[in-house]
């Protein structure tokens, strides 16, 4: 299991100093995209050069116009991007092109498909594409939420699939998953609003396995 920690709506200067201090302890550091809305190729620039040998993922939940937002964010140090799955798929498949023209990570966002769509792209999609169920902002905070946790929204589909799960996981959900191949689980806020981010990041390793209990 492979931990990414995710920056989002937090200012700039914390997100480069939490990069500085957990990047040698994680997998992957993502620049969000409420950051890459706000601070635009700079700030991606800026946490890359924090995380060092540790890579980055720029969460630009890419649409339309996919050569020119990726190949924006490889410039400014990105190692993986994401897009839309429920994009066009002209654009998903130019999104696989250009990662592989770029050697570069290529995760799919899941956000808001129903199983059919999630089931077709997992059929279409090479396997070197990162698929990521993902519960949304809006639907962990809304009325509608449900108490929907990301490891629901698994099914047949994933099995043999590299795979990212984003959503509300803390260290307690972690458990849960070690064991599971090819699994990223992504932590935002558990890191981020922690008061010591970087014992947080201790407990999500302990949490997963990754250091003596």
């Amino acid at each position: 299991m492979d931990i990414q920690v995710a920056l989002d709506r937090i200012p700039l200067d914390r997100a480069v100093a939490i990069t500085a201090a957990v990047a040698d302890r994680t997998d992957w550091v993502e620049v969000g995209t409420s950051l890459v809305k706000q601070f635009g190729q700079d700030g991606l620039r800026q946490v890359v050069a924090a995380a060092g040998t540790t890579p980055v993922l720029a969460d630009l939940k890419t649409a339309d116009d996919v050569r020119f937002e990726f190949e924006m964010a490889f410039t400014a140090g990105a190692s993986s991007v994401t897009v839309l799955g429920l994009a066009p798929y002209v654009s998903i498949d130019l999104a696989v092109e250009v990662t592989g023209e770029h050697d570069r990570e290529l995760v799919v966002d899941l956000m808001g498909l129903d199983q059919a769509r999630i089931e077709e792209l997992a059929r279409r999609l090479p396997q070197r594409v990162r698929l990521a169920p993902h519960v949304s902002k809006d639907a962990q905070i809304g009325s509608q939420a449900g108490g929907q946790r990301v490891q629901d929204l698994l099914g047949p589909w994933a099995a043999g699939r590299r795979l990212a799960l984003a959503g509300g996981l803390t260290a307690a959900d972690l458990p849960a998953l070690v064991g599971e191949p090819e699994l990223r689980v992504i932590v935002g806020s558990a890191v981020t609003k922690a008061d010591d981010p970087v014992a947080a990041v201790e407990e999500l390793r302990r949490a997963a396995g990754k250091d003596p209990a």
